[in-house]
């Protein structure tokens, strides 16, 4: 199994047969200051447009085709632009089956994806696709603007577009844990989870999300690998600036990423935990029969 890390909580993994992509968000956008976001970092020779609380959200398509080039799945955690914008463009150009909440499946209607490519689910579903299998976690959204976060709000059923910052919403958040090559592997989108939706899971490898915002939540890393079984092999997911172009400097959230290593060697000392950068790919064995 090869995990390769998109930036922001993305990945790409693939057994060699099915490549599934989660959270595919690509184009990176450059944006001025709206609700529970800062404005882009100051980046000398960062030129590109800088979109604004009305602007029509564009996906970088070219960004996305010099990466992406198939999927047979798309898992979306949840609707908000920084993981399901490039998901239309992507699921018409490979045919992917795309899995996610209600208002993802309509977000991604409204960007021209065929009815018989969406699967809405809503947490506790548990699907068999032949020799790969997903589980569908119910969820929670990190807690943004220091525990200040109010949205639940969903996608309208009669979306068309234009997405824009100012129709922006989560529309629910959703974990996913994935059954491929003999291994479990659970994967966060946001920085929350519900305790006891995972208690048990033991998952092999565990992709968690790690930015600041778990600092809002209590003994966040501590409760989720007890909670978990200590899973041995920890990667580190949403821990970059996602707003900055890739091969820009990521020096200070690569320091608040090395704290995250420390929480999970505190509680789980025997746990491999790594901080994964833009496109490097991981390999984890397959478990042998």
């Amino acid at each position: 199994m090869r995990l390769t890390h998109l930036g922001a909580a993305g990945w790409e993994i693939t057994d060699g047969r099915r490549v599934i992509l989660m959270d595919p968000y690509l184009s990176r956008l450059r944006y001025r200051a709206r609700f529970g976001l800062l404005d882009t970092p100051e980046l000398p020779g960062d030129t590109r447009r800088a979109f604004g609380p009305d602007d029509e959200l564009a996906s970088d398509t070219a960004a996305v085709d010099a990466r992406i080039t198939r999927a047979d799945f798309i898992l979306i955690s949840h609707s908000h632009f920084n993981h399901c914008l490039d998901m239309p463009h992507i699921a018409r150009k490979t045919g992917a089956t795309v899995i996610g909440t209600e208002s993802t499946t309509i977000l991604a209607r409204a960007g021209g994806v065929p009815e018989a490519q969406l699967l809405a689910v809503r947490g506790g579903e548990d699907y068999e696709f032949g020799t790969l299998s997903i589980k569908v976690i119910p969820s929670l959204h990190s807690a943004l603007n220091g525990k200040h976060y109010h949205d639940g709000r969903v996608v309208p059923r009669d979306f068309s577009g234009p997405r824009r910052m100012t129709n922006d919403v989560e529309g629910g958040t959703l974990a996913y844990l994935i059954r491929l090559a003999g291994r479990r592997l659970l994967w966060f989108g946001s920085m929350n989870y519900i305790e006891r939706e995972v208690e048990g899971l033991r998952p092999d490898v565990a992709l968690i999300a790690a930015a600041r915002q778990r600092l809002e939540i209590h003994d966040y890393t501590g409760r989720l690998m007890r909670a978990l079984g200590r899973p041995r092999l920890v990667f580190a997911t949403h821990w970059d600036e996602q707003s900055l172009p890739y091969g820009a400097p990521q020096d200070q959230r690569l320091r608040e990423a090395a704290l995250f290593v420390k929480e999970v060697k505190a509680v789980s000392p025997r746990t491999r935990v790594v901080i994964p950068r833009h496109f490097e790919t991981h390999v984890v064995p397959a478990r042998r029969r």
